[in-house]
């Protein structure tokens, strides 16, 4: 006997196969939604990854121009010790010729001034002429200045943008590997990179630096030095002293060209009735290093044919006779000098705002077509940013951007994802 079902039981069974098919509906909706979220999530860190790549390399740039600049003030120091260096040599040499000549005579300086002074004067003699070893090495460091650092630091700003490309491009090749590369597309919406750093003047750029980094070293420190005799050496000039005088000056011009001059003279007390008490200037050693040429008074080769005072007063300047300043070994060493070639400033980059302590920001879109056919776009945001070591002593003060320091780092940013 067949059983009849129930018109209940029909409509239970027709309302379970209604919510099996929701069910699946639901299912299938949940699945596809979850896939698309899985891919822009995967997206999304893929992108992060690209933008924060490409702001470490911005860093490691800034950093690597800070290295640099650091090394060029180290190199401009050098050229300013070798300049001093060589004049020192220099009047060496010019002294040995005077003692040689004993014009003033070794044994007088001794007598006047002591024997330490009498000494030093004489071991002059056996001074060497290294002039050609002290200008090679001169050269040398100019050529790491011009042809190697600021070379590298073109490089380094004009090749940034496309390491950066590289990198990006990199990060989402090996990271999505089952992405057709067609489906993918990026690109930069901003880049603070072109306006973030100026090339400057050298005068802009090393000058400061560099004039603080002389006043801590006493060799480039100003080489003045008087000794004087017991008084009474004439009886006209009862309180006057005969003086041994050494000058020496290592100086930057404007244009960054180095400048150094030593001389020593000893200035004996003399008298005549004619113009009273006088200093005669005796020229021990003299030496000039300079790029340009420098003015004064042209003294004669000796005295022999005219008296020291008549040739003062010739000159219209009477403090040739008071012993202010070496005015004959200036002369000759003008008239020796020997100067090396020396190029200006070079230019090196700079912060184009230097109370800026973030930057440059780094945006990028990316869109893509996902696995279920659906557009996909998301963005990714970073930047390099100044911030001092913990502990710093300048910490506590806030970060102070430079191109000097290496302490430029890289970070993502809020970019306001928008999801598909």
């Amino acid at each position: 006997m067949r059983r009849s079902i129930h018109p209940q039981q029909g409509a239970a069974l027709a309302w379970g196969l209604i919510a099996l098919a929701l069910l699946s509906v639901a299912w299938g909706g949940y699945f596809h939604v979850n896939q698309i979220a899985e891919q822009q999530g995967r997206l999304s860190l893929v992108l992060d990854a690209a933008a924060y790549g490409a702001a470490t390399e911005q860093a490691r740039t800034l950093n690597l121009l800070a290295y640099i600049n650091r090394a060029q003030l180290g190199h401009q120091l050098a050229l300013g010790h070798l300049l001093t260096l060589a004049t020192w040599d220099r009047a060496a040499q010019t002294q040995s010729g005077q003692v040689r000549r004993a014009n003033p005579p070794a044994h007088l300086v001794a007598m006047m001034f002591g024997s330490a002074h009498g000494l030093a004067y004489t071991r002059a003699r056996s001074a060497g002429d290294n002039q050609d070893a002290l200008q090679q090495a001169f050269q040398a460091h100019q050529h790491v200045i011009y042809e190697v650092l600021a070379q590298a630091q073109e490089q380094l700003v004009q090749g940034l943008p496309q390491r950066r490309q590289a990198i990006i491009q990199a990060t989402l090749d090996g990271s999505l590997p089952d992405w057709p590369e067609q489906v993918i597309r990026w690109h930069t919406e901003q880049d603070d990179w072109p306006q973030f750093l100026l090339l400057q003047s050298g005068q802009g750029q090393w000058d400061s630096g560099l004039r603080h980094l002389i006043s801590l070293y006493g060799f480039l420190a100003p080489r003045d030095y008087e000794a004087r005799s017991y008084p009474g050496v004439d009886r006209r000039c009862p309180l006057w002293q005969h003086r041994l005088r050494r000058a020496g000056r290592t100086a930057l011009d404007h244009l960054g060209r180095w400048h150094s001059n030593d001389t020593q003279s000893m200035h004996m007390v003399r008298s005549n009735r004619w113009i009273g008490c006088y200093f005669r200037e005796y020229a021990m050693a003299w030496a000039l290093q300079t790029p340009a040429g420098a003015s004064g008074i042209d003294a004669p080769q000796d005295f022999s044919g005219q008296s020291f005072w008549k040739w003062a007063l010739e000159q219209g300047n009477s403090s040739l006779l008071s012993a202010k300043s070496n005015t004959v070994t200036q002369s000759w060493a003008r008239r020796d000098a020997r100067p090396w070639s020396q190029r200006p400033w070079v230019k090196g980059y700079a912060l184009a705002d230097s109370r800026r302590n973030e930057g440059p920001d780094l945006v990028l879109t990316l869109q893509a077509r996902g696995h279920l056919g659906q557009t996909i776009y998301t963005r990714a945001a970073a930047q390099s940013f100044f911030s001092l070591p913990p502990g710093s002593t300048d910490a506590g003060a806030g970060p102070k951007p430079s191109l000097f320091m290496p302490f430029w780092q890289a970070r993502l940013k809020d970019a306001g994802r928008r999801r598909s």
